[in-house]
């Protein structure tokens, strides 16, 4: 593709890369103004009316699932010359492969990735889509630690259309599940044991199934058991361990049943307070302003298992509403984007301020964000509060919002009644400086109490 061509609205800029499934290039948009990526089908195979049917299964794919940790698609379209491209959402940032090559992973950073990872599986699986082709070169983390997962082309309707045939094995052989080597059925399940592989390898700084040609790697998958993850990190907690061998289980019945599972598992782990290992981000957090230091922060306790998970996997779904239980909804972030990390962060850490308050109990953290990405509920219209409190038993919830305007913080919270959802029971709103996030958010729960 020439340089410098405009395709419909869209002028190419640089190309990025090559996969099985396509070649990405940046390009403008010209109506827009704004850079995106354009992935083309590769000429060889503009003639293959299966390769074609399962470009397109991508784009439906992906665009299906509006998910802050996948690939946001803006258009599939046709060339003069009848070549099929995808527009997506171009990025700032590198590939996880990239970063696995050129940097170690400290423990809490590898659950950061994979607890953003989950939660793009855990909303793809909910669609009844599995990856089938999970690997780092196709996930993406921003320069603002954002994660992005990346390539539906080979991603299966588990409700629709089978374009692969019967026996054959789509897949980067390094993290294809025993199954998958075997040519046979898949289910999500498949994608919890490459998730298990892409996490074995951020903790371990190596792949778990190795080989020098694709036969032996693959018999290595389904033969042989990865070297002990402790073996290369001596200072790894136990649960932690057991979760990545939990994923890699050769018996699919035997590994997770489910990504909401797996990443409940994932949120109650701990972090060591020295991992032994300091990677590029951390230190380039280093010289971030103090703004970002505070996101830094907050993303470490969720790490440590400081964040609350009040009455974990317990659904009220089904029950009676109590008066006495309260649900917390993702707070709208505006002002610094570097704040965006805080939406849902404060349903954590109010949660957890809010749980034991006299008779108060709150909601499991997890089950109210699930809910909304499950529903695509609009957390800003009081009657998706109410929905969401009810489902879950809550008789109260609360919303708000969160505004930073040059280094300073202003925080307003509304407690509403499930009953009456466009009548506050109350308001607070406090304000602060940015480096005093944590001291700001007790200000507002106790006044919220009050």
């Amino acid at each position: 593709m020439q340089l410098g061509k405009l395709i419909g609205q869209y002028q190419i800029l640089e190309k990025l890369g090559r996969g099985g499934m396509g070649v990405v290039y940046t390009a403008r948009d010209t109506k827009l103004d704004r850079t995106v990526a354009l992935k083309f089908l590769p000429p060889h195979m503009s003639t293959d009316e299966e390769a074609k049917q399962r470009f397109i299964q991508e784009a439906k794919a992906a665009s299906a699932l509006d998910h802050a940790n996948i690939c946001t698609i803006h258009d599939i379209a046709e060339t003069e010359d009848g070549e099929l491209y995808i527009v997506m959402a171009f990025y700032e940032g590198q590939t996880l492969k990239y970063r696995l090559e050129h940097e170690e992973f400290a423990i809490g950073d590898a659950l950061d990735v994979a607890r953003q990872l989950g939660r793009a599986l855990e909303r793809a699986h909910e669609a009844g889509i599995i990856h089938r082709d999970l690997k780092p070169a196709n996930i993406m983390v921003t320069d603002r630690g954002e994660v992005k997962l990346l390539d539906f082309g080979l991603a299966k309707l588990m409700s629709g259309l089978d374009l692969t045939a019967e026996g054959s094995t789509l897949g980067t052989a390094a993290y294809m599940s025993p199954e998958q080597a075997r040519g046979e059925e898949m289910d999500a399940r498949t994608d919890i044991w490459s998730f298990g592989v892409v996490l074995y390898e951020m903790l371990a700084g190596q792949k778990p199934f190795r080989g020098d040609y694709d036969q032996a790697l693959l018999y290595a998958i389904l033969n042989e058991d990865p070297p002990p993850i402790d073996e290369q990190r001596p200072e790894m907690p136990d649960a932690l361990s057991d979760t990545v061998t939990k994923c890699l289980q050769k018996d699919r019945d035997s590994r997770y049943d489910g990504m909401t599972t797996l990443l409940s598992d994932i949120d109650a782990e701990t972090v060591p307070a020295a991992s032994g290992r300091a990677d590029a981000r951390s230190k380039r957090m280093v010289s971030r302003p103090v703004l970002l230091s505070i996101v830094g922060l907050f993303s470490a306790l969720v790490l440590a298992g400081i964040v609350y998970q009040a009455n974990r996997g317990d659904d009220a779904s089904g029950h009676s509403v109590s008066s006495d239980v309260i649900a917390v909804l993702p707070f709208a972030v505006r002002g610094s984007p570097d704040l965006a990390y805080l939406g849902e962060g404060m349903v954590d850490l109010i949660s957890q301020k809010l749980d034991g308050a006299g008779n108060l109990r709150a909601l499991n953290p997890r089950a109210v964000i699930s809910l909304i990405n499950r529903e695509g509920l609009d957390i800003n219209d009081p009657e998706s509060g109410s929905r969401v409190a009810r489902k879950l038993g809550a008789g109260r919830y609360v919303t708000g919002d969160l505004l930073e305007v040059g280094g300073r913080l202003r925080l307003t919270a509304y407690l509403t009644d499930t009953d009456q959802p466009n009548q506050p029971l109350g308001e607070a709103a406090v304000e602060g400086a940015a480096e005093n996030l944590f001291d700001v958010i007790d200000d507002l729960v106790t006044d919220l109490l009050g």
